[in-house]
């Protein structure tokens, strides 16, 4: 027994001695990056009946979707960051709500509601700045200029110069919780 945990102990120690401490510098050059953002999109009308237009009724559709944003940024290594981002998945909610119908009866009833289906936005492009800053265990948080919100980032390896080569991104905007995941890797 007192064999086996010293050999796994010598094992350890090679591990332990060559534990890496990151900077802003080990996160430098172009990344490509693909990030998703859960959403449960609604969209809503309110129709009033044909005969008496005082009766109305409201209705509503909704879907769970996923926003994705890829594209390419470039790191500084020294804390500065630009972006250039294509954005897809982002609801169109009045072009939405054009789908919607209703069906009334003689009494102004509704008998049957339409809930239409989604309409995204057309596809757009982007462009932007920021700011990170990486902890000397890896992680670290990358803050978008214009108050777009901020991603905790996480190195996940450093090629032989100690330039990280993957990096996950978490986004931590509702209530506590991860509400988006990505990655980028480094070109």
């Amino acid at each position: 027994m007192k064999r086996t945990a010293l050999s796994i102990l010598w094992l350890l120690i090679p591990t332990l001695t060559l534990a890496q401490t990151y900077s802003n510098a080990n996160l430098n050059g172009k990344y490509s990056f693909q990030f998703a953002t859960p959403a449960y999109d609604t969209w809503f009308k309110t129709f009033a009946c044909p005969t008496n237009s005082s009766v109305t009724f409201t209705a509503t559709g909704s879907t769970t979707t996923s926003m994705v944003t890829y594209g390419i940024a470039t790191f500084n290594g020294s804390g500065n960051v630009n972006f250039n981002a294509t954005n897809n998945g982002k609801l169109n909610a009045t072009a939405s709500a054009t789908t919607m119908s209703v069906t009334w009866n003689s009494s102004c009833q509704v008998t049957s509601v339409n809930s239409g289906h989604v309409v995204y936005m057309p596809t757009s492009n982007q462009t932007g700045t920021g700011t990170y800053s990486v902890h000397s265990n890896g992680t670290g948080t990358l803050t978008i200029t214009g108050g777009k919100g901020s991603l905790t980032l996480q190195l996940a390896a450093t090629d032989g110069a100690g330039i990280s080569n993957t990096v996950m991104l978490i986004s931590t905007q509702a209530n506590g919780s991860s509400i988006g995941a990505g990655i980028a890797v480094h070109q």
